[in-house]
């Protein structure tokens, strides 16, 4: 009986670490913890799920980004923001703390929004505001592009496609037209953007969680 206990706690042990370490499918590449690495910089699956529970508190559920999305924005987000300060449009934190917090009351809601969402919205105001400025998406083809090429992605986040970006922004601005969401509040459907595919994915796990949405 001893030994049966022994071993159970074992298994028990094991498979908490499995569930903590959140590491790639046995024999793909990544880092254990690790959701994306682009140009030095590490996007944990911690990162991904402050970002989502940021969304969920405050918007209490209403307008929560999905796994995928978050990704989409974190990966793109300096990028961007050295776009539109380069075209003379720079989105600071304050301009994305206001948004943010006027997101929120979009939304029905009350309070005010956590930096980790603050941090969100510059990334979507930026992908809003390159959007909007080269209707042609020329040059946030390019800057995908870049990423497409040199982002290093865990397997169960899927396989990042610059042209799935594109047909998603394309969505998102028909989207804010259709809802006739004006210049006021037409950056919130570009949380909805994502650059994913399940394009060669062996497995994927869609659980209720940031990190397996």
């Amino acid at each position: 009986m001893r030994l049966k206990r022994s071993r159970a706690a074992v298994l028990a042990a094991a498979l908490i670490t499995v569930a903590l370490t959140a590491c790639a499918p046995p024999g793909q590449p990544g880092n254990p913890g690790v959701a994306a690495t682009y140009e030095d910089k590490d996007v944990t699956n911690q990162d991904v799920d402050a970002i989502y529970q940021a969304w969920l508190d405050g918007t209490q559920g209403t307008d929560v980004a999905n796994r995928r999305q978050i990704l989409t924005i974190e990966l793109l987000r300096d990028d961007l923001l050295a776009k539109c300060k380069e075209a003379g449009y720079p989105v600071t934190w304050n301009l994305a703390q206001a948004q943010a917090n006027q997101w929120i009351v979009f939304k029905g809601q009350k309070g005010t929004a956590t930096d980790p969402m603050i941090e969100a919205t510059q990334g979507i105001l930026a992908l809003y505001v390159i959007a909007n400025l080269d209707p042609t998406l020329g040059n946030l083809k390019e800057i995908s592009e870049n990423v497409e090429k040199s982002a290093e992605v865990s397997p169960r986040s899927g396989v990042y496609d610059t042209d799935t970006l594109l047909d998603s922004v394309h969505k998102a601005m028909q989207s804010a037209e259709d809802q006739q969401l004006g210049s006021q509040f037409s950056y919130t459907e570009y949380q909805n953007v994502s650059a994913f595919t399940d394009e060669d994915r062996a497995w994927f796990d869609r659980g209720g969680s940031a990190s397996a949405s």
